[in-house]
């Protein structure tokens, strides 16, 4: 194995070296996607497949009201983290543009409760962190809307949940 660090939107390999492409999580974050995946078309050998795994992070929740300070931390980590938080709903037709064929298209549902809150609790730290970076909130109110996620999470309260989609198709 090996590996070759570089812009998915411009790899260094030739055409047709690989049977399969994945994309797992990492079409969110790149501008200009639609480039990431025509490289893909490229890179892969006729009859070869693309994978693609990408979150729905404008579903990001973990409010237990409609006013739930704790929600703005898990808006100002997507705001932050991710390029483009809807990109999953237009996956399919990024796809199929690229000129893939056979496009098939899946929803996952991810949920963290309390006793398997930890990814969701990372997120809450960055978008609390996020907040203060941007002035919006003050270093002492970061500090107490963790320690309210994690009271949560210890209480057996917590709740928190994102929309995966999963693309495959043949190029």
């Amino acid at each position: 194995m090996s590996f070759v660090e570089g812009d998915g939107r411009a790899v260094p390999l030739d055409d047709g070296s690989f049977d399969v492409v994945v994309f797992h999580t990492t079409l969110c974050h790149i501008p200009e996607p639609e480039l990431a995946l025509a490289e893909a078309f490229r890179l892969l050998k006729p009859g070869g497949w693309l994978a693609a795994f990408d979150g729905d992070y404008v579903t990001v929740s973990v409010a237990h009201s409609p006013h739930d300070p704790l929600q703005a931390c898990a808006d100002a980590a997507s705001e932050n983290l991710i390029h483009d938080p809807w990109l999953a709903r237009r996956l399919p037709v990024l796809v199929r543009d690229a000129g893939f064929a056979d496009v098939g298209l899946r929803g996952h549902s991810y949920v963290e409760a309390p006793s398997s809150a930890g990814y969701l609790l990372a997120v809450l730290d960055r978008g609390a962190d996020q907040l203060v970076t941007s002035g919006r909130i003050t270093a002492h109110l970061a500090v107490a809307l963790k320690a309210e996620a994690r009271r949560r999470s210890d209480a057996g309260e917590f709740y928190g949940h994102i929309n995966y989609v999963s693309v495959t198709a043949r190029r």
